[in-house]
């Protein structure tokens, strides 16, 4: 079956067959990839690559997955999704208000507290894992409703570390100074 993803600001297309319980073939351009994949959990999976083990940690980031292998993330989106959604239809996409790590991590610095306003791509909390800092951002416009963790806290994904209540078009203007 073929497949196109998004993977960072890139498309790639390729076939991928089902070889067994846990075991598929992935070629893309004349390469051939035998993965065998083992799922740890939600966010963790240990895979095989062509013999070369490695382990994926997944996260979700609206419609799109943040996947952490060997320390370096990949944003990873259906390019057919998104390019139906490009061409008009986004009342579908769905924007996730928790904050969240992609991996496990331990947090590193809360740039936020309880209460503060903040826009989307502000950066809230810092967390590392496997000796690199990664930023995490505010999904949306809003006001920050609880901080759930404290600096050296361990982490997993899925593990709420800030709620954010999204501001709606209505309330925003009312709480904006005229001028």
């Amino acid at each position: 079956m073929e497949y196109r993803l998004k993977i960072g600001e890139d498309t790639i297309s390729f076939q991928a067959e089902k070889k067994g319980d846990h075991s598929i073939a992935l070629s893309h351009d004349n390469r051939l990839l035998d993965v065998e994949y083992n799922i740890i959990s939600e966010h963790h999976q240990h895979l095989v690559v062509n013999g070369s083990p490695v382990n994926a940690f997944i996260a979700r980031d609206g419609n799109n997955k943040i996947v952490m292998i060997r320390g370096i993330s990949y944003s990873i989106g259906d390019a057919d999704l998104l390019d139906t959604r490009a061409r008009g239809n986004r009342r579908a996409q769905v924007i996730p208000q928790e904050i969240t790590p992609p991996m496990p991590a331990v947090v590193v610095r809360i740039l936020v507290s309880q209460g503060d306003r903040v826009k989307q791509g502000d950066n809230v909390i810092v967390v590392s894992s496997m000796k690199m800092e990664t930023t995490l951002t505010a999904p949306s416009d809003g006001k920050v409703r609880s901080v759930n963790v404290a600096e050296g806290d361990k982490v997993m994904p899925g593990h709420i570390l800030i709620d954010i209540d999204k501001d709606d078009v209505a309330s925003a203007k009312e709480e904006s100074p005229p001028g």
